[in-house]
């Protein structure tokens, strides 16, 4: 279950906010903290192990051609050490009260925050010249391929026929 599933399940009323604000709390923190040592020596796991049995289970994966299963695994070791975060920012903005200016100037400011944090991965275009060919007929004729291609080069020798 998640944090703001546990507030839904708790019947707060803005579970979203309040789940951020229980998990700030030093009290839930450190009781957090009991909970998972417990789990830790219950059951012997601890984000350590998980951490290298999901890399030696990407590793495997990736020997084994299974890439789907090699991406998962690394990005749930990501997201157990703390390096990947699934992060959503909710504002609360009145656009009843704003003008049809307003509400478009901070949609702008939206897209150029959000064009600023994006990183372009599309890849290069390479452009593949033709290669030029020297092709050798059994009547002993050289003729070229490629751009310089010489009209019926490539037809048989005439004795053929």
């Amino acid at each position: 279950m998640t944090q703001t599933g546990a507030a839904r399940a708790a019947g707060y009323a803005n579970p979203n906010v309040r789940a951020v604000q229980l998990l700030n709390n030093p009290v839930v923190k450190e009781r957090m903290e009991e909970m998972r040592t417990e789990l830790e020596s219950k059951y012997g796991v601890n984000i350590t192990k998980s951490v290298r049995d999901m890399q030696m289970l990407r590793d495997e994966a990736w020997a084994a051609g299974n890439y789907n299963a090699a991406i998962k695994a690394e990005e749930l070791r990501l997201k157990v050490t703390g390096l990947m975060v699934a992060r959503s920012h909710v504002t609360h903005e009145n656009v009843d009260a704003m003008s049809r200016d307003e509400i478009t100037l901070k949609l702008q400011e939206v897209m150029d925050r959000a064009k600023s944090r994006m990183i372009d991965v599309t890849p290069e275009q390479k452009t593949i010249e033709a290669e030029e060919i020297i092709v050798t007929c059994d009547s002993k004729e050289s003729v070229k391929t490629g751009d310089n291609m010489e009209e019926g080069a490539l037809d048989p020798p005439s004795e053929a026929l």
